[in-house]
C-alpha cells in the first residue's frame, strides 16, 4: 500500500523519474529502456528493522529472455558478484527480479534518499540495457523483435582521439 513516506518520496522523485505514480502496492514508473518497456517498482518494507528507519526495495520484474535456460542463471549469479547495489533473483512466477534495497535514517524521506533511489533505478536499467541485452545478443537469446530493438538501441562506441575509424 502507498504510505505517507512513499507519497513524500514520489514528490521528490517526480522531476527525475517520469510518470512515477502512487498505487496501492507502492510507487510505479515505466521506463522506455533499450531492454524494452520496464515497470519500476518502489515498495516500502512495512516490517523494517526500526520504526524510525525507512527500508525500500527498488525493483523491476521482467520475463526471462526467450531461449535462455540454465545459462541465464549462471549469468545472473555472475552479475550478482559484479554489481554491489543491484541483485538478480527469480520470483515464484519465474520472472527475473532485478532489485536493490535502500535504507535511510529517519522517518521522513529527503533529497538524499531520493538520490539513492534514482541511483538504484539507473543501476537496474544499466544492468538490463547494457549487460543483459548485450549478453542476449551475444548468445542469440530473445525474440527476433527483441534482438532488433537491442541492436537498434545499441550505444554508439565513442572513438578516442588515438583511435582511427576501425577502432585501432
Amino acid at each position: 500500500m502507498s504510505t505517507p513516506v512513499l507519497e513524500a518520496l514520489r514528490e521528490l522523485l517526480d522531476e527525475d523519474l517520469d510518470g512515477v505514480t502512487a498505487t496501492p502496492e507502492g510507487l510505479r514508473a515505466v521506463a522506455d529502456a533499450r531492454w524494452g518497456e520496464v515497470t519500476l517498482q518502489i515498495d516500502q518494507d512495512e516490517d523494517g528493522p526500526e520504526p524510525d528507519e525507512i527500508a525500500l526495495r527498488v525493483s523491476a520484474a521482467i520475463a526471462p529472455p526467450a531461449g535462455a535456460g540454465h545459462e541465464l542463471l549462471l549469468w545472473a549469479l555472475s552479475m550478482n558478484t559484479q554489481y554491489w547495489a543491484v541483485k538478480i533473483g527469480l520470483t515464484e512466477d519465474g520472472m527475473l527480479l532485478v532489485h536493490a534495497d535502500v535504507d535511510a535514517d529517519g522517518p521522513e524521506p529527503d533529497g538524499l534518499l531520493a538520490a539513492d533511489v534514482m541511483d538504484r533505478v539507473e543501476s537496474i536499467l544499466q544492468l538490463l540495457d547494457e549487460d543483459l541485452a548485450e549478453w542476449c545478443l551475444t548468445h542469440a537469446f530473445g525474440t527476433p523483435a527483441q534482438r532488433v530493438r537491442w541492436e537498434s538501441r545499441r550505444p554508439e562506441r565513442i572513438l578516442d582521439e588515438d583511435d582511427d575509424e576501425d577502432g585501432q
